[in-house]
């Protein structure tokens, strides 16, 4: 963690810049930042933040501060756990950070160096060592909080100390002979800061070395007037012997060369020096080389990687993050890496990221298995132990048998995508056996969620493998939700990482590249300035060279150093498009179809779309390999890529929208007619007549597009799936009103709809849009399967949402199609549907007949099936039977689902348990329930599995509460109930809020239980989700008599509600309970209930 004050207070975790919340909540932290290593009192804290007159929640509201700042600063640290950060120390915090994590305690240790290093007669050192001192400073101390009045004091210190180092690194440039190009900066300096002596004498003695005594004098001269004038004072004494040695012309003023200082060679001044033309470097070595093969100012970053590759000698592998800013090198440090590791006998697979949208699938794992497999063709892998040849065709990407694969309705994707996985996880572990692996994933920023989520479950066995896993992405400002940004963080919770953050080369590795590539050592000042131009970017540094040595043969260094001043963009794509800009006509237009075509390229499909015969094409290619714009594939002939992904995005900046539609057609073309439908190029030919739909027409687009989207739900790639269906629909707005645009807006609707209800909740509105529109066109289709499809998706969203009215007739008109179509499987699903809603009505006897007669036609269990339809029947059957008071009946069902689960996936076991617990918690046994929410949540934990998780939190919540600590239990209850809710579901909710209730009722607070309670029995009457009802009036009538003092009346009509509705709903286990209530209640308190205990 890096805390900067030097500018604006900014905290990066590994480079990243964290939110670091409201204004008082970041003068906290620089507060504590200001006195790092002391503490500072509450009192303190609350007057710096409000003054004399602070209000009452003053306190309160300093701790909330530092409460949000721990969970910031230690996002690992477990709940309990002592902070090591923030800590308490009396009479208030102390902040813990180690000096080189503070740019204020690094800049004074640089310069304190710095300072002896020139009072050594080490001038070079010194002025390298207080430039890079003077670079951490980003603005004004603590910009963002100028005007607060506990900044004022340390601000001056600090400007103060940078005053002096600045002063310093002058001295020692003066010392070097830098004479001439301090002048001007000085002059600036003293306009500045007029009473500063020094810098007074160090302007003196730079106007005398360039030959200017006089302005010497003169400056002299000014400096006591307005000495005089101003503070009544004459100058120093130094400066008084300063200028009798000017007006003497004494020797000690002139610049002695080698003698002024031992590390300076003998020869001509540096600024003679003539810049030489540069040779183009290999691109190899573009990032960060000093020469071909090498790599400058990583080598700590290459220990890293090294010590994570020594590792998995003893088998433990690790994740090891490499991030930074484009063209910081990241890319060249992988392969660096790679270089390294081949030589010590490590086998090494490249996954490259595409950033155009148009890639498969699992692209960069597709490319790793291939590799690893040894099958450029692609096909799909020979079998053998641990190797699910089935699972991995699917991104391979020739699947296995051929077949179209139909997806069964409102099915969590997480299933699917969990046994391809832990499918290839398992091939890549069993491929790591008897040898040490190194994955590398290239810009993992453009990678699609299902590629994340498999590097996520392979890192999770990584402690006890010999593969180390090393991730390059583009660092930025990752929002939480964003699907990289939960990558990493689940990365750094679940597996061994380490994470490097690449930032711009020292002043001293600029140098270093810079000679490299320019053949002679360079102007120390031409460094610097090329330096601070590209913050030391290597991919800027070598654009700016290539810039230098562009127009002229030779440039002196002062003429090389003004334009870099006057003439080089401020950004790295700026100065690619001027160099773009000077390249010939047909060499660009090569370019600018191979930017359409995507980063990665083949030379037939450029020459197709240009015109140009092979010669003209492949010299043309050729010029830009040599420029060092594109590299060739040393894999497949006729391949080409662009050497860094800026380059293609200039390129492809400088199209204007007109034109890139046009070239994606032709390109769409190009592709289609020598592709055709090969798999890889699915999604890139959607990519291209998706981009051209606006001058080729809807009608040729939606194919494509619908064809990208089958075969992202066939491997799992959701997500996208769900970007292609939405794409598809729009096309199809477009689209003249025939009966085949109906037919495939139908499928189009279904798919939708079920990954939204897949992706984000049973309850999404959107999802029910498009099930109802699918109604509609299934209707006047006449396709009674869709229409079925269309009713059965309606009603597993309107039963989420518990508008179990809707849901009664959808299973309904379910029910009577299945009937009239007498198809098995829709009687099973039919059924069951009616079944649960019914049951949730507490209409119990007629949820009974249908969910036997649902068993009665079900088949056996199949453990390949998502969810078999038997065991949630089972399960279902199991709580109507449990409302009946037919425990043993019930709990067989139970044993029986379970047994029949454990054959199946982790998944399926896991919704099997959880349905287990809430039947055992709505009978009230906490020990059954205890021990299948448990076994669920280890589930849960162990295979990283989706939402099963919700109910059986809720609750192993209610158990804790009712059984262990109530008042620890209740936030815990509260926080899962809220999570569940927030999915879009709410069936069973009133039920949870029942259980929070009665956590509030052991916890002695029955007031808040009430109003729980209340809510509840709201619930129940908006949706008619009646089964919990008796349970939430006896409930109440618990709350009511705890109550100071209690409400016995209220208690008894209570109860005699609650056996009014078990009546009704004949659950003779709910009347019994409400007796028994009622007994308890009248042992302490007079009244009756006018006995509830009568049979239903």
């Amino acid at each position: 963690m890096q805390f900067d004050i030097l500018g604006p207070l900014q905290v990066r975790d590994a480079g990243r810049p964290l939110a670091l919340g409201r204004p008082k909540q970041r003068a906290v932290l620089a507060i504590l930042l200001l006195s790092a290593g002391s503490v500072v009192s509450l009192d303190r804290l609350v007057e710096e933040l409000w003054g004399p007159q602070s209000p009452p929640q003053a306190l309160a509201s300093v701790q909330a501060y530092v409460s949000h700042l721990r969970r910031l600063l230690e996002p690992q640290r477990a709940p309990g756990a002592p902070a090591t950060v923030v800590v308490n120390q009396a009479p208030g915090y102390r902040i813990v950070v180690d000096p080189d994590d503070l740019d204020a305690a690094r800049f004074e240790a640089l310069a304190r160096t710095g300072h002896d290093l020139l009072q050594q007669g080490e001038a070079p050192r010194a002025a390298e060592t207080l430039a890079e001192a003077l670079a951490l400073w980003r603005g004004p101390v603590l910009a963002d909080l100028a005007d607060a009045p506990f900044v004022q004091a340390e601000r001056a210190r600090l400007d103060d100390l940078r005053l002096t180092a600045l002063e310093d690194r002058l001295g020692a440039d003066l010392r070097l002979g830098r004479h001439a190009r301090v002048v001007a900066e000085l002059e600036r300096l003293t306009g500045e800061h007029p009473f500063r002596e020094r810098l007074q004498g160090l302007r003196m003695t730079a106007l005398y070395r360039c030959g200017r005594q006089a302005e010497a004098l003169q400056s002299y001269q000014q400096f006591r007037a307005q000495l005089r004038e101003e503070l009544g004072l004459d100058p120093g004494q130094a400066l008084r012997d300063l200028e009798r040695d000017v007006l003497r012309q004494a020797t000690a003023l002139d610049w002695a060369g080698a003698s002024a200082d031992r590390a300076v060679a003998p020869g001509p001044a540096p600024s003679a020096a003539p810049v030489p033309p540069r040779s183009p470097a290999p691109p190899a070595a573009v990032a960060g080389s000093a020469a071909p093969g090498g790599l400058v100012g990583r080598d700590a970053h290459l220990q890293v990687v090294d010590r994570a590759l020594a590792g998995t000698a003893t088998g433990r592998g690790r994740v090891v993050l490499v991030a930074g800013e484009p063209g910081i090198g990241k890319t060249r440090l992988a392969e660096e890496a790679t270089r390294r590791a081949r030589g010590s006998g490590v086998t090494v697979a490249w996954g490259r990221s595409d950033p155009d949208a148009g890639a498969p699938p699992f692209w960069p794992w597709t490319q790793v298995l291939r590799a690893l497999l040894g099958d450029a063709a692609g096909g799909p892998p020979a079998g053998g132990p641990g190797v699910d040849t089935a699972e991995l065709a699917r991104i391979l990407p020739r699947p296995a048998d051929g077949e179209a694969r139909a997806a069964a309705p409102v099915v969590d994707p997480e299933a699917s995508r969990f046994r391809l996985c832990q499918a290839a996880t398992a091939t890549l572990l069993r491929l790591a056996r008897g040898r040490r692996l190194l994955v590398v994933l290239d810009d993992l920023q453009w990678a699609d969620v299902a590629s994340l989520r498999l590097l996520g479950h392979l890192a999770t066995t990584l402690a006890e493998a010999p593969v180390v896993v090393l991730v390059t992405y583009r660092d930025r400002t990752l929002d939480g939700g964003e699907p990289l940004a939960d990558t990493l963080g689940e990365l750094a919770r679940t597996a061994p990482v380490d994470r490097l953050e690449l930032t711009g080369l020292a002043v001293a590795d600029v140098a270093r590249v810079m000679a490299s590539h320019l053949g002679t050592d360079p102007d120390d000042g031409l460094v610097r300035l090329v330096r601070d131009r590209t913050g030391g970017n290597p991919f800027f540094v070598l654009e700016v060279l290539r810039l230098l040595g562009s127009g002229r043969p030779e440039r002196t260094a002062g003429e090389a150093a003004s334009l870099v001043a006057q003439e080089v963009p401020a950004g790295v794509r700026d100065v690619l498009r001027r160099r773009l800009g000077r390249l010939p006509d047909q060499i660009r237009t090569v370019l600018l179809v191979a930017a359409v075509v995507g980063q990665q390229f083949d030379l037939d499909v450029v020459r197709a779309v240009t015109g140009l015969d092979d010669d003209d094409a492949l010299a043309a290619v050729e010029l830009t390999v040599s420029a060092g714009l594109v590299v060739e594939d040393p894999a497949t002939v006729g391949r080409f890529r662009f050497a860094h992904a800026l380059i293609r995005e200039a390129v492809y900046g400088e199209i204007s929208r007109a034109r890139r539609a046009r070239l994606h057609a032709r390109v769409g073309q190009a592709l289609l007619d020598r592709r055709g439908d090969d798999a890889d190029s699915v999604l890139q030919l959607a990519q291209h007549w998706w981009l051209a739909a606006p001058v080729v027409g809807a009608e040729r687009a939606v194919p494509h597009v619908i064809a990208a989207a089958e075969l992202s739900l066939d491997t799992f790639a959701h997500e996208e799936a769900e970007r292609q269906l939405r794409r598809s629909l729009d096309l199809l707005a477009a689209a003249a009103p025939t009966r085949d645009r109906d037919a495939s807006e139908l499928a189009g609707r279904l798919r939708l709809g079920r990954l939204l209800v897949q992706l984000h909740g049973s309850g999404c509105e959107h999802a029910r849009a498009h099930f109802s529109r699918a109604r509609e066109l299934a209707d006047g289709l006449g396709d009674r399967p869709a229409l079925l499809a269309a009713c059965r998706s309606l009603y597993e969203v309107a039963f989420a949402r518990a508008d179990h009215s809707a849901a009664a007739a959808l299973a309904e008109v379910m029910l009577d199609i299945a009937r009239s179509d007498g198809d098995p499987a829709a009687l099973v699903v039919s059924h069951l549907a009616l079944g649960r809603t019914l049951w949730s009505q507490g209409r119990l006897a007629a949820a009974r007949d249908h969910l036997e007669q649902g068993l009665r036609v079900a088949g056996p269990v199949d453990g390949r099936e998502f969810l078999p339809p038997r065991i949630v029947l089972q399960l279902q059957l199991a709580a109507v039977l449990t409302s009946l008071d037919e425990p043993d009946a019930g709990i067989g069902l139970l044993s029986t689902a379970v047994r029949d689960s454990r054959g199946g996936s982790p998944f399926v076991q896991a919704l099997t348990l959880t349905g287990a617990a809430l039947v055992s918690a709505m009978r009230r046994d906490p020990l059954a329930a205890r021990r299948w929410a448990t076994e669920t949540l280890e589930l849960v934990e162990r295979w990283h599995l989706p939402w099963p998780a919700g109910y059986a939190a809720v609750v192993l919540s209610w158990v804790h509460a009712v059984e262990d600590d109530p008042a620890a239990a209740i936030p815990a209850l509260r926080e899962h109930l809220a999570r569940t809710e927030a999915g879009g579901t709410q069936h069973l909710v009133g039920w949870g809020l029942g259980l929070l209730a009665e956590a509030h009722l052991c916890a002695g607070e029955p007031l808040e239980g009430l109003r729980l309670l209340d809510d509840a029995l709201a619930r129940v009457a908006r949706t008619g989700e009646r089964s919990y009802e008796s349970e939430l009036h006896r409930l109440r009538a618990l709350c009511l008599v705890a109550l100071t003092p209690p409400r016995p009346e209220e208690a008894h009509a209570a109860l005699r509600r609650a056996a009014d509705v078990a009546r009704e709903q004949g659950s003779a286990l709910l009347l019994r309970r409400a007796a028994e209530t009622c007994r308890a209640i009248d042992g302490r308190h007079s009244g009756s209930c006018d006995h509830p205990g009568a049979q239903p």
